[in-house]
């Protein structure tokens, strides 16, 4: 049986040290150079046996390992939660993955996302616990395999502990057990822990050779080369000087030869193609940021990260799937696109992006944050999505948006958006194109309350302190407590019948004239109108009166910059009111 790459999927929370652990084996800085220093796309990159071999050294020997795969394709996926939809795709296709975690910060947020995939995938998986360097007392042998004699004892003991806090929680939230790889008795039932540090690339051995092996004596029926059909997911597409248009694609099923017709999706419907040219990245190599020249070749095997050139490459829509032309593969793609419609019924916010894979995280962390989207699409934003966009700013203020990722806004389009009220948002890492526009809705928000509170009577609700009449009228002069809203001078009363009992002259707290009180607020007011005894008693309940102009534009155009407390409080006396 003649075997193929294992597909290797490396997972984790952002800033555990994905790529860098990466970076470590391939000796490369893709890192450093990414957005933020995020990784913002999935990647590829192979790492061929001999070099496997020459990182385990004698290790394989003394575990007699031999072997067999050509390498491992691993795939670097993006790590903050807006990349949960990429994670399941790169999960789909990954014969087995790396959990990389923190050994300082231990399980976080995307640490249990990704823990979900890899359980709903069922994608076996070993655990990278990275930066032990950072343990207090650790002592760093760069380029080592995982040599724990050498360690104080005060430093193994740190580990120890971070390890089986690790332990329990796997084994307490997930029902995983997780295991030291060196003192794992069952690899069929235990998770394997590789301690290692991306930074001096200790234990990066052991963690190859784990990877490696594991593949290759457990999943040796899902790793036989099959010479049929290309499937592949494509990555990226790129504008290549001397070759316009191409398409970054892994293949995780099959061959891909030159000449072959191929079939993959555009915005609206199925591309019929054929391969122009097959150009694969030199071993060690980024995928999305080469070192090198790809190398031209005739035909590719999975599993492998290749550079596809083809006619009507422009149109294809990155995230989606590649196939080799057929009846069948045409139905899947239709299918696809079908599934992957993003125009939604109603008002919401307009999404562009420049892969299909980004448009998912971006609508999916949006929808998980309560923000409609309106449409979603790849590529720069156009007049037409400016105009939808407006005319949903008419509408709803709030969502009157564009969100563009990794696509920029023409100059023309920035002075459009400007002229038409419509806010721009421009980003290349993912989760601040979210956090920038919910930044801005926050400012409007809070500039209607501003603009709101300065103008408006506003609704309140107080009630009269026992003990507390300092004057019974002329004017009536009580002690109060704010219950809900915010109280203000010169604001007529109601009593719970909706009777007028008084207008609020004066507020003083703390022997001090103020112009408002707030929820919580005890202090004394004066009442024109009232005698305390007869329209006012103790423990009375009080609202303020809202007059119909403001009561409109309360329930109108400042609703939104209303807290819930005050919508509630609003729709109380309205009803007191009618």
């Amino acid at each position: 049986m003649v075997l193929r790459q294992p597909i290797v999927c490396v997972l984790g929370h952002v800033d555990h040290g994905k790529t860098t652990i990466l970076d470590s084996v391939r000796q490369t800085k893709v890192q450093s150079r990414e957005a933020g220093s995020i990784t913002q796309h999935i990647g590829a990159s192979e790492v061929p046996v001999e070099v496997i071999q020459r990182f385990c050294g004698d290790m394989l020997s003394r575990m007699s390992i031999e072997l067999t795969i050509p390498g491992l394709l691993f795939i670097d996926t993006p790590g903050h939660e807006a990349f949960a939809n990429l994670r399941k795709r790169g999960g789909s296709i990954a014969d087995i993955a790396v959990l990389v975690i923190d050994v300082n910060q231990g399980i976080q947020n995307q640490t249990r996302e990704a823990i979900t995939i890899l359980k709903e995938r069922k994608t076996p998986f070993v655990i990278a616990l990275n930066k032990v360097d950072a343990l207090t007392g650790w002592r760093s042998s760069p380029n080592a395999c995982s040599d724990f004699a050498a360690q104080f004892p005060d430093a193994l003991q740190r580990l120890d502990e971070k390890i089986y806090g690790l332990v329990g929680e796997l084994y307490g939230d997930y029902g995983i057990n997780a295991e030291r790889f060196d003192r794992v008795t069952d690899f069929t039932k235990q998770v394997v822990m590789v301690p290692c540090s991306a930074k001096t690339r200790e234990g990066i051995s052991d963690l190859l050779l784990f990877v490696a092996g594991l593949a290759q004596k457990y999943l040796e029926n899902r790793l036989e080369l099959h010479a049929g059909k290309a499937k592949a997911s494509i990555l990226e597409v790129r504008e290549e000087s001397g070759l316009g248009y191409t398409l970054h694609v892994i293949l995780y099923d099959g061959v891909l030869k030159v000449g072959d017709p191929i079939v993959f999706a555009k915005a609206d419907g199925v591309v019929e193609s054929k391969v122009k040219a097959l150009f694969k990245p030199k071993p060690l190599d980024e995928m999305r940021d080469p070192k090198q020249r790809y190398s031209p070749v005739k035909e590719v095997f999975a599993a492998c990260g290749v550079k596809v050139a083809c006619d009507g490459a422009d149109q294809a829509l990155a995230g989606s799937s590649l196939f080799t032309a057929g009846a069948v593969a045409r139905e899947t793609i239709e299918k696809e696109l079908k599934e992957l419609s993003f125009d939604r019924k109603g008002d919401g916010v307009i999404v562009k992006a420049d892969a299909l894979g980004s448009l998912e995280a971006i609508t999916a962390m949006l929808k998980k944050r309560g923000v409609p989207v309106k449409a979603a699409s790849i590529g720069a934003p156009s007049k037409k999505d400016l105009m939808e966009a407006k005319a949903v700013r008419e509408r709803e203020p709030l969502r009157g948006a564009m969100l563009c990722f990794n696509e920029k806004a023409s100059d023309e389009i920035r002075r459009m958006a400007e002229e038409e009220g419509v806010h721009l948002v421009e980003e290349k890492v993912i989760y601040a194109l979210v956090e920038g526009y919910e930044r801005w809705v926050k400012e409007q928000v809070d500039k209607e309350r501003r603009e709101a509170f300065s103008n408006l009577v506003l609704p309140a609700k107080i009630t009269t302190l026992p003990g507390c009449c300092f004057r019974a009228s002329n004017p009536c002069i009580c002690g109060i407590r704010v219950d809900a809203g915010r109280l203000k001078k010169d604001v007529e009363l109601l009593n719970g019948k909706g009777e007028l009992v008084g207008r609020v002259r004066s507020i003083q707290k703390d022997k001090e004239s103020v112009d408002e009180a707030r929820k919580g607020d005890e202090l004394a007011i004066s009442i024109a109108g009232p005698v305390f005894g007869r329209q006012l008693r103790e423990n009375q309940v009080l609202y303020v009166r809202i007059p119909k102009k403001d009561l409109k534009q309360l329930e109108g155009k400042y609703f939104k910059a209303l807290t819930e407390e005050e919508k509630e409080l609003l729709a109380e006396t309205k009803e007191l009111q009618a």
